[in-house]
């Protein structure tokens, strides 16, 4: 077996699911990414974390952190936030219909938050300040974009305390943090977008508006994409609890129609709008999905 597909077998979310670790899993994401690449066309990736930067010859020499090379005879500077290449944030969607989940892989939550963490590692070893914003009906959790090691110590250790719960409300998150923009940058939705697209849609003219590149990773449960029964069914609605009985052949054909009304809503707007849609189902490999945001990035410079 060679190295790519290698590579591609270890990021498989069934392998990482056993993990509980968040750092380890997003560890082995970001090493595998890299060892996959090693004639990689994404250019930043770094052998070490970013809190500090080398010195550059020609530099004042007191700009060298004198008690770094003390300890380890290297001439570094201090990292600070006004040099990071990108400001990239991610919003991530806690609510309580990514607890599903009809496989031995992943709840799309873990995934998603999986998705987040390696994101993040990737981004700052390449320079960027990212920040994170978790939310459900409303942002419940907020880091702003830095770069540093430490701060992505930070943004993994709240990654792991979080649980779904409650209703979606992705427009109300997604205008709250247009508002708070204040840098062009990038900016990376994940969620199940089990929303109304018109609100959805609108707050993403708003976020486009402030000057983000924006990019869409629409996550899903096999099962949520390929829906096929044939007996009745009792459907609940995991975020308000209500019960339906339903035909099965009946309800797949008519989620069918609906999912792929919305998506196709969504998706329209997305081209218009010049926003990057991806979407992904919780037994996919998570390279696709990194791949597409350092495309993205890529694409900035």
């Amino acid at each position: 077996m060679n190295n790519e597909k290698r590579q591609t077998t270890f990021l498989r979310p069934e392998h990482l699911a056993p993990i509980r670790s968040l750092t380890l899993r997003a560890k082995g994401i970001v090493e595998g990414l890299i060892a996959g690449y090693h004639r990689s066309p994404y250019h930043g990736f770094s052998s070490e974390f970013l809190e500090f930067r080398p010195y550059q010859p020609g530099e004042p020499a007191r700009n060298i952190d004198w008690r770094k090379f003390a300890k380890t005879e290297r001439s570094v500077v201090r990292l600070y936030e006004d040099e990071t290449n990108l400001y990239a944030r991610i919003l991530l969607d806690k609510s309580a219909s990514m607890q599903f989940c009809s496989t031995t892989a992943m709840t799309k939550f873990e995934y998603a938050k999986t998705l987040a963490a390696a994101l993040a590692w990737i981004l700052i070893r390449q320079r960027d300040a990212v920040g994170l914003s978790v939310f459900d009906n409303t942002i419940s959790n907020s880091i702003p974009p830095r770069s540093t090691n430490h701060h992505l110590k930070s943004i993994i250790s709240l990654l792991e305390q979080l649980s779904p719960s409650s209703n979606t409300n992705c427009a109300h998150a997604i205008n709250r943090i247009a508002q708070q923009v204040k840098k062009r940058g990038l900016t990376i939705l994940i969620s199940d977008f089990f929303d109304e697209p018109e609100a959805l849609i609108s707050s993403l003219r708003h976020l486009s508006f402030k000057r983000q590149d924006i990019i869409l990773l629409w996550i899903l449960d096999p099962l949520e994409l390929e829906f096929k029964r044939d007996a009745r069914l009792k459907i609940r609605d995991v975020e308000t609890g209500e019960e339906l009985m339903l035909d099965g052949e009946t309800a797949g054909n008519y989620y069918h129609t609906g999912l792929k009304e919305h998506q196709n809503i969504i998706e329209k707007a997305c081209r218009e709008l010049s926003i990057d849609c991806t979407m992904t189902t919780t037994d996919t490999p998570f390279l696709s999905a990194i791949t597409r945001v350092l495309e993205k990035r890529r694409r900035l410079f």
